[in-house]
């Protein structure tokens, strides 16, 4: 599985709780700007834990799904 660091995770996160959402709202949630949240779902988008664009907005992807499924048990 490809490295995904903690702001990447976050935005994850936050796309999941949001389910299809654009980068002003996940940088609006994280307290960073759109600029940084694009950058960050560009990543993920390449990643394929998201799918989407800036102007429809992006959505978890099954792969993202299971990313954080699994991160959630690796914690316990």
């Amino acid at each position: 599985m490809a490295w995904v660091v903690g702001s990447e995770r976050y935005a994850l996160q936050i796309i999941q709780e949001l389910e299809k959402t654009r980068p002003d709202e996940i940088g609006e949630e994280m307290g960073f700007s759109a600029e940084y949240a694009a950058t960050l779902c560009k990543s993920l988008w390449r990643g394929g834990y998201i799918r989407g664009t800036t102007l429809t907005g992006y959505e978890i992807t099954s792969k993202g799904e299971e990313f954080l499924t699994n991160l959630g048990k690796s914690r316990k």
